[in-house]
């Protein structure tokens, strides 16, 4: 009898799904401390720091998670682990900051944090490995060629994710608002531009790729520019337009 309730707990916890956590391990020799940002009721937030010691692994958010993305920076204290090209502001001190923009005129830093995707089981773990580095690092991955579309996109849901308004990550002082059908380019809050778009899989400069916005600005005797959609999530827009080598890339705001 023993045997068999014991082949039995066995199996039980064999079947037990894994929990759906957003956890860190870190791999490396030494002491590590992470901060984690996400899309929050509230706005963008950002909290940390979260130590982890050698060789240990710690739930930072318990599962299933909620969000299909979550970003993330290490550091061991002193020197910090390579980051991605998503800014948050971060404090030296224990940190729930909501709001990535505005950072250092609040008293904070503002940091890169890299990209965590959520598998389909709510649940996402990033392994900390290599050597952390006292120089930031400066070199950008390299930037997406525009490549012919590998299937049909919904071009309704392309049109609903790009409403709202979008940062220049080259310069934070100009923004674009897109409401509906229409663009407004800003510059330090001023109206510096106004257009319309429509949505297509693909414009004839585009060679194929896809889908594109067809923009037409409102200066007399301007042509429609075809606009190549690279890149877009709850954060980030990346579109360069048909013709020029250069994308440009924008984070969501409010």
């Amino acid at each position: 009898m023993r045997l068999f309730l014991i082949a039995c707990l066995a199996t039980l916890w064999l079947a037990a799904p894994a929990r759906a956590d957003l956890s860190f391990c870190n791999d490396t020799a030494g002491r590590a401390v992470v901060a984690i940002g996400y899309k929050g009721a509230e706005g963008w937030t950002s909290e940390g720091w979260y130590e982890i010691a050698a060789g240990d692994c710690a739930t930072v958010v318990p599962g299933p998670l909620p969000l299909t993305h979550y970003y993330w920076r290490g550091s061991t204290g002193e020197e910090d682990f390579p980051a991605g090209d998503y800014y948050f502001c971060t404090s030296d001190t224990p940190f729930t900051i909501v709001g990535d923009t505005g950072c250092e005129a609040r008293g904070h830093a503002r940091e890169r944090f890299s990209e965590i995707t959520v598998d389909s089981a709510g649940a996402a773990t990033v392994r900390i490995t290599g050597a952390a580095a006292r120089t930031p690092v400066t070199e950008q991955p390299p930037e997406p060629a525009p490549q012919p579309a590998a299937e049909t996109a919904d071009l309704d849901a392309v049109y609903q994710s790009l409403q709202g308004v979008w940062h220049d990550l080259a310069d934070d002082a100009f923004t674009t608002i897109i409401r509906e059908d229409r663009i407004e380019d800003r510059f330090l809050g001023m109206v510096v531009a106004n257009a319309t778009f429509t949505m297509a899989q693909t414009c004839d400069k585009a060679g194929g790729a896809g889908p594109v916005m067809l923009v037409s600005y409102e200066d007399a005797g301007a042509e429609t520019v075809c606009w190549i959609i690279l890149k877009l999530d709850e954060r980030e827009f990346r579109f360069v337009p048909a013709g020029f080598d250069e994308p440009s890339r924008m984070r969501r705001g409010v």
